[in-house]
């Protein structure tokens, strides 16, 4: 049984969504958001930075200083508020992908009883700094990222939803389109709070520190009722993409080519090799590219048979069995001769990272699947750094949940 919540939310007053909303503060370079900033003077990122001088606030002082920008955003109508409890409908369309979900509660309680289950480690310091983000700011702008096992009853809901004019409708500045819908009929809020008790649990997509330091809030505040909820983006796990997370490195080690072949030999078959981009096409299958040239290779069977979970993980072997016997890469997280590219940025950009002579050498990997991502949260397991890269990311400020 899960539960999952409707509440009086606050969204950006009509044809304004584009303008205040923005992506995480985390993907905006320090130069893109000087830019965003200087150019839009409505947009989230002054509530929650502020400018230059108040950024050189101590923390407690920011983070009072954030809440009263929101709420005087609030008394200036920029944010309007739910005349009632709601569930609110969210799409967001990337070419081709369309991403649909609801926004709701998700209760702090089912995270300590494990039902919202993770499968990536979290930091204590940021934890308790994000807590007392929410504890001085008294708001959450950003929801966590939820998946559930597809149920009809919650699809049909959502789909008579957006059969209807939504709250907002724009492309951001990354050529994302967003839309929003209110939902408030009894019925309807019903049918989505019985289908959810029919769910055992949910998993953690994205946003596995603020489930953390929400939950934290909840025990801090445990006789304050809206604290003990989780601004969540529900999900079913139709709904949601999984990309490949792929690697790119700095060849300290001065292997050639004919060199790594050899290397990779023995625990790999070598199936391809090309000028022409090769992406892998199954699990325990992996690319590389190096000297204008790309492999394609694939795990001897030999390999295949351990019974370990994580050491079956695609994302795993390429450290035990590529990045490590090759580059002497093991500390994936603080090796400066390693970085990541997300797989929805396509091979093409893997070459260019490498022919820009930035890096030496791309390795590309199938993507892990949900059932995997599943198999690791159930085991109370933790996915290898950097395993996934999920969509949707969710926009800061579109929809906020204020601890009343």
């Amino acid at each position: 049984m899960t539960k999952i919540k409707p509440f009086k939310g606050f969204f950006p007053k009509k044809n304004l969504g584009a303008e205040i909303s923005t992506k995480p503060i985390n993907t905006y370079s320090e130069e893109e958001i000087h830019s965003l900033m200087a150019s839009n003077p409505n947009s989230f990122l002054h509530i929650i930075l502020h400018d230059e001088k108040e950024r050189k606030m101590k923390v407690n002082d920011r983070f009072k200083k954030t809440k009263e920008l929101f709420e005087s955003s609030i008394e200036k109508g920029v944010f309007m508020q739910s005349s009632k409890d709601a569930f609110y409908v969210y799409r967001q369309t990337n070419g081709d992908n369309s991403y649909c979900g609801i926004i709701g509660g998700a209760h702090a309680e089912d995270y300590q009883k494990g039902k919202i289950k993770k499968h990536e480690l979290t930091l204590s310091k940021r934890e308790k700094l994000f807590t007392k983000y929410l504890t001085l700011t008294g708001f959450n702008a950003e929801p966590v990222l939820l998946v559930y096992p597809k149920i009809d009853a919650i699809s049909s809901v959502i789909n008579k939803a957006i059969s209807s004019s939504p709250i907002h409708n724009f492309t951001s500045e990354d050529g994302l389109q967003h839309e929003l819908w209110e939902l408030t009929d009894d019925k309807e809020i019903n049918i989505i709070e019985k289908s959810f008790e029919n769910i055992r649990s949910v998993y953690i997509a994205d946003g596995h520190h603020r489930s953390a330091s929400s939950n934290r809030l909840s025990l801090l505040n445990k006789d304050k009722e809206s604290t003990q909820y989780i601004m969540s983006l529900f999900m079913s796990d139709e709904a949601v993409h999984i990309y490949d997370f792929n690697r790119v490195i700095k060849n300290s080690e001065n292997l050639s080519f004919e060199d790594m072949k050899e290397k990779l030999s023995q625990e790999f078959d070598l199936l391809e090799e090309s000028t022409d981009i090769l992406s892998p096409s199954k699990k325990h299958e992996f690319t590389l590219y190096a000297e204008n040239t790309w492999i394609r290779i694939q795990l001897k069977k030999k390999f295949e048979q351990s019974s370990d979970i994580i050491e079956q993980l695609d994302s795993q072997i390429m450290t035990d069995s590529i990045l490590e016997p090759l580059f002497e890469i093991k500390e994936l997280t603080r090796d400066k001769r390693i970085d990541f590219v997300p797989g929805n940025k396509g091979l093409e950009s893997l070459k260019k990272e490498v022919d820009s002579g930035k890096f030496d050498v791309a390795v590309a990997m199938y993507p892990i699947s949900f059932e995997e991502l599943k198999l690791i949260a159930d085991n109370n397991l933790i996915m290898p750094p950097k395993s996934t890269y999920i969509e949707p990311k969710l926009r800061s400020g579109l929809m906020v949940y204020k601890f009343s």
